[in-house]
């Protein structure tokens, strides 16, 4: 009897201990982490081109085709041409407000040699230039000049006149039959003598009255530009 009880005691000790074995390979068993899934993230999207569209976008662009004598016009619509010299941006600025109300094209004047950017060398250079009557080369022309109309002439005022390089402009033109309307900047003297020398240098135009616009108003003038354009009479720009 006691050895059946040591018998069957022997087959119950045997049996837990192959169990146990089992749990035990079980547990080593490696399973797919879930930190694995969560790595696998999708990567971003590039960013939105559209994101850029806040970049300052130049005021003028240079067609490389072009010739350093000529200079085609933004927007050609013909009819009605917006030319205009400036050296700190003001008039420039003047010049876009026209184009606005016109749908001209615009044009700028410049000299083949540009200007320092230094304010006090600048006016010792523009009083020279005047004291001598000088006439500047233009780093271009305007294409298809017979095709306009009207001619808006923008410029700041020196020393009570226009920048020489503005009569290089007029007298590189024929202005028979054609329509030329000033516009000017300043810090106060409105256009000096130019309005005087205007007709000299563009002979053969009809001279409209322009506008004048203090350097500190020309960001707030936009109606100041509008009514003085309405008031014109001009023909309707295409």
């Amino acid at each position: 009897m006691k050895k059946l009880l040591l018998l069957l005691l022997s087959l119950a000790l045997i049996g837990g201990l192959t169990a146990c074995g089992q749990d035990g390979t079980t547990n080593t068993t490696t399973d797919t982490p879930e930190s694995s899934t969560v790595s696998q993230q999708q990567e971003p999207t590039p960013e939105d081109p559209s994101d850029a569209a806040d970049e300052e976008t130049p005021t003028e662009s240079e067609d490389p085709s072009s010739s350093e004598e000529t200079n085609a016009p933004e927007n050609e619509t013909g009819e009605i041409l917006i030319a205009y010299f400036s050296w700190s941006g003001n008039t420039e600025q003047m010049a876009r407000m026209i184009q606005v109300e016109t749908g001209g094209d615009l044009f700028e004047i410049a000299p083949a040699v540009p200007y320092t950017e230094d304010y006090d060398t600048l006016l010792d250079v523009a009083q020279e230039e005047q004291s001598a009557d000088a006439r500047l080369e233009l780093a271009a022309q305007v294409e298809n000049w017979d095709s306009y109309d009207v001619v808006f002439v923008g410029y700041p005022n020196w020393w009570n006149d226009a920048p020489m390089i503005i009569y290089s402009f007029l007298e590189a033109y024929d202005w028979d039959g054609k329509t030329l309307v000033p516009f000017c900047t300043s810090g106060g003297s409105a256009f000096g003598r130019s309005t005087d020398r205007l007709p000299d240098s563009a002979s053969g135009a009809e001279i409209l009255e322009g506008l004048h616009i203090s350097g500190s108003r020309v960001e707030s003038a936009s109606n100041e530009v509008a009514d003085w354009i309405g008031g014109l009479s001009l023909h309707e720009a295409p």
